[in-house]
């Protein structure tokens, strides 16, 4: 009886603390049984949400603190993670709400990449983890681009990029364990409006790797996105013909690259002769 009564009174504390939010046409909420971890909850939300009715949520991800100091992470009550210290708790929830959100988006195509905005077009840079994407994002905003996001390409039906414009994650001294720094805290605007595809560029670095790009086709535009799409094995036919109606008009190319602040002029003219 005890028991059951502690259950009731944990859901009630989650009830209480709880973010419901839409962004890219999903609902979920993210809750937690410490209302001075509502405020870290809230800096995990997606660029762009709004709140919504919690009656309309179709996912919860739960973030548990326990006496001890320690946190689970659970899923519609479906435990994923425990015996984690909070900010670890944080990076597995945040992970998990990405994975949602990319994977259940009914009107986009999220795809691992960063993306800038150059005179109109995107320049989109497709890759998963360990790439380089957010240093080299950060190299071509300096450079003169404007920042979309340093973790998605959001593709709709027309083919047109989205702005994923989150804090930009920078791992520390190479490592897996990453610092965000905000947009403010960088001085930089983000884009705004959806753009067409101007250029892919298929690259990662590789200490001391010269710069030699060669162009490829569309098609293989369209595998590199594709070999990175959130959703392709769940929406196959949808993200097949988004990527491909995309890729169509961009101008792709591949190469390693070094220093990402040597390599960030050249992407940026390349791009110019697209827009």
């Amino acid at each position: 009886m005890a028991d059951r009564q502690e259950s009731l009174d944990e859901q009630a504390r989650l009830e209480e603390n709880q973010v419901a939010f839409d962004a890219y046409g999903v609902k979920a909420a993210l809750r937690t049984n410490r209302p001075e971890l509502v405020e870290r909850l809230r800096a995990l939300l997606p660029p762009g949400w709004r709140p919504c009715p919690t009656s309309d949520v179709d996912k919860r991800f739960d973030l548990i603190a326990d006496e001890t100091g320690t946190c689970k992470v659970v899923a519609d009550e479906r435990g994923l993670n425990r015996g984690l210290e909070l900010e670890l708790a944080l990076m597995v929830l945040e992970s998990q709400l990405r994975l949602y959100l990319g994977t259940k988006a009914p009107d986009t195509i999220f795809v691992h990449a960063g993306v800038v905005e150059h005179r109109g077009v995107a320049i989109v840079l497709p890759g998963k983890s360990f790439a380089g994407k957010t240093t080299l994002v950060a190299a071509l905003v300096d450079a003169g681009a404007t920042y979309y996001s340093d973790e998605f390409a959001v593709i709709d039906e027309e083919g047109l990029v989205h702005p994923y414009a989150k804090a930009l994650s920078v791992r520390d001294g190479g490592g897996e364990d990453q610092t965000n720094h905000s947009l403010d805290s960088l001085g930089w605007a983000a884009g705004s409006q959806p753009l067409p595809m101007g250029m892919i560029a298929v690259t990662s670095y590789r200490p001391g790797a010269e710069w030699r790009p060669r162009r490829l086709s569309a098609g293989e535009g369209a595998m590199a996105l594709l070999a990175n799409a959130v959703p392709a094995q769940l929406r196959p036919a949808q993200v097949m013909r988004v990527i491909s109606r995309a890729a169509g008009n961009a101008l792709v190319i591949e190469s390693a690259r070094g220093e990402a602040d040597a390599v960030a002029p050249l992407l940026l003219a390349a791009a110019q002769q697209t827009a």
